[in-house]
């Protein structure tokens, strides 16, 4: 069986001795072409020459894969069988992510030869690279419905219809004319939640409330969560100076430009949506992606627009969810300052600090001491060990406390009943949670 001749859209190579060698073939046709095909079993003619294919072959040219190309790709191998029997593996690739290193080198494709792509050849990949992977990346589902988006572009004047040229000019079509991760995000019925959670305290010890806004368009969600935070958002006046003083729990301005860019910037491409988490003092916003390549962080905090998701953004636009400004990120500075951001492992947290303490801790708090006042002195006792060390056993606690073990079993489970104590995790490894 003959494949045909090698050019500038395929590769053969004999063996998977040369596995290397055709990856570095796969990324050099990519940056040519966008698209790629290597077979592995084929002589340099393109016979088939066969290979042998184990169990683990498929998935360990995947992960060779994985390891070796970036940014990543998602390739298609399969294996096949000619007429003779002889077995040989293809690998099909796609995408417009340029420029593609294998190991780290870059490589061009010139005929049918792998050429080490020059630093000019590299800024020129770069100019013209298609980084937006939400618009290029096919939707799980393809049977989408826009109702909310619909209704929501409706109330800010732009009344779209259900047609090609509406789906392909707002960016929730890819190049195969395929709904995209963007439509999938703003269509009705998705798997994406934007999760909400409120602890008690200030780590993450103790979990009073969880919401998830989701499973529908993301503007819906994302109105959703800024609703419920404007609910919360009381007002503490201030009487006992000459003037009324008001003074909000947090600036709700600077907490919906943070909002709206952890959700329109965010690294969408993995399904993992932005999530807020909110405890006794603060309000933290966390976002994943980080700061694009060619932003610096000097850059960030003046405003410069770098558009991680920009078909997303011309969407957020229309529907008066962001502008292109660059007004928002120097809007929180001025409030809160530089130092509510930090950068790491590929994520964004916005710290947002409280004003004051929010009534249901004031409530929390008064409870605790009540309780504490009222406990005996082996009680006490008991809770300021478990405090320094969460890890200790009843048995430690019976031999540092002098309290016999039956004592100690029957103080933590009275402190259990009174709310103070909790038990998390298992028998052996679990932990004591002073509540």
């Amino acid at each position: 069986m003959n494949l045909g001749l090698e050019n500038e859209y395929q590769e053969f190579k004999e063996g998977l001795g040369q596995l290397d060698k055709g990856l570095k073939s796969l990324t050099s046709m990519l940056n040519k072409h966008g698209h790629a095909i290597v077979y592995f079993g084929v002589d340099d003619d393109g016979n088939v020459c066969g290979l042998s294919i184990g169990k683990n072959t498929l998935l360990d040219i995947r992960n060779r894969i994985r390891d070796k190309i970036e940014p990543r790709i998602y390739a298609d191998i399969q294996e096949f069988t000619d007429d003779a029997g002889k077995k040989y593996i293809k690998i099909t690739a796609s995408g417009l992510d340029t420029p593609y290193s294998f190991d780290g080198r870059y490589y061009l494709r010139n005929v049918s030869a792998d050429e080490k792509a020059s630093n000019d050849i590299l800024r020129k990949l770069l100019a013209t690279s298609d980084s937006d992977i939400l618009r290029q990346k096919s939707s799980p589902i393809q049977e989408l419905t826009f109702t909310s988006l619909f209704g929501t572009l409706a109330g800010n004047g732009i009344h779209p219809k259900p047609t090609k040229e509406f789906y392909s000019n707002y960016g929730l079509l890819n190049r195969d004319d395929k709904f995209n991760m963007n439509a999938y995000l703003l269509s009705d019925n998705n798997e994406i939640s934007l999760k909400v959670v409120v602890f008690e305290g200030l780590d993450k010890s103790v979990m009073s409330k969880r919401t998830e806004y989701g499973s529908r368009c993301l503007l819906v969600a994302i109105s959703e969560v800024m609703q419920y935070f404007e609910t919360i958002n009381i007002t503490n006046v201030n009487l006992n100076g000459p003037l009324r003083e008001e003074q909000s729990l947090f600036d709700f301005p600077s907490f919906r430009e943070a909002w709206v860019n952890a959700c329109l910037h965010n690294d969408w491409k993995n399904g993992i949506a932005p999530s807020i988490y909110m405890f006794d003092n603060r309000i933290e916003i966390v976002s994943y992606g980080g700061l694009p390549f060619s932003l610096s962080k000097e850059g960030f905090y003046h405003g410069t627009s770098v558009p991680v998701n920009k078909s997303l953004l011309t969407v957020f636009m229309a529907a008066k969810y962001a502008e292109q400004s660059g007004h928002g990120i120097p809007t929180i500075v001025e409030k809160y300052g530089r130092d509510i951001f930090s950068f790491d492992d590929g994520m964004l947290k916005v710290t947002i600090p409280l004003s004051f303490e929010r009534p249901e801790v004031t409530v929390r708090r008064k409870g605790i001491m009540i309780h504490k006042n009222s406990l005996t002195e082996n009680q006490k006792q008991i809770i300021t060990l478990l405090s320094s060390d969460s890890s200790l056993t009843l048995k430690t606690v019976a031999e540092k406390t002098g309290i016999s073990l039956i004592g100690v079993k029957k103080i933590c489970s009275k402190l259990q009943e009174l709310g103070i104590l909790e038990r998390v995790g298992a028998k052996r490894n679990g932990k004591w949670i002073i509540k």
